[in-house]
């Protein structure tokens, strides 16, 4: 049997499918296991949060049976769970978190790592990025810099502004007299 990488749910409810009822003990527990594995979630690690009574409801039995079968799910490894209380009202139970447990996960060659390892085609192509620089970063910086409107004196900047509003005035005249022509 060769061991894959576990990416999927559909994964552990292949493997668990598989095994024989003597693995479990009784059906219901197979059946227990089957249902849970069909509701891990990878993205929240392989975690389920489920309550009994919806369990007992998918697979057609009691919640007494449901609680029997998750305590050999436990002794065999295949399942970890996790009992939440409500924090204020001592008698009022939040669905249970049912993990992946290690004789399941032992079943699956899992990365050492979360992260995907580098390629050598994106090392490759960073390379040649830098050897290509942007064209706006070829552009002298100290060219946008103007230093001859920073030295103006008061005078001359009046000057200057006197000279822009006529040249307004004479292009706001030209466009009128093509309006009207």
């Amino acid at each position: 049997m060769s061991v894959t990488i576990l990416q999927h749910s559909d994964q552990l409810v292949a493997t668990i499918a598989k095994q024989p009822v003597s693995t479990f003990g009784t059906y219901y527990t197979k059946e227990v296991a089957l249902f849970i594995a069909r509701h891990l979630n990878k993205a929240h690690g392989w975690a389920a949060s489920l309550y009994l009574r919806t369990i007992a409801k998918g697979i057609g039995c009691t919640t007494r049976t449901v609680r029997n079968s998750l305590r050999r799910l436990e002794a065999i490894g295949f399942f970890k769970t996790e009992f939440r209380k409500h924090a204020q009202i001592a008698n009022w139970n939040l669905a249970s978190v049912y993990r992946i447990g290690s004789a399941l996960l032992a079943l699956f060659r899992t990365p050492s790592t979360k992260r995907p390892a580098k390629s050598s085609t994106s090392f490759k192509q960073k390379q040649s990025n830098k050897d290509h620089a942007p064209v706006s970063s070829s552009v002298d910086k100290s060219a946008m810099f103007d230093h001859k409107r920073v030295t103006k004196t008061p005078e001359e900047w009046e000057a200057s502004q006197k000279a822009s509003q006529e040249h307004n005035r004479s292009a706001l005249q030209k466009l009128i007299a093509m309006m009207k022509g």
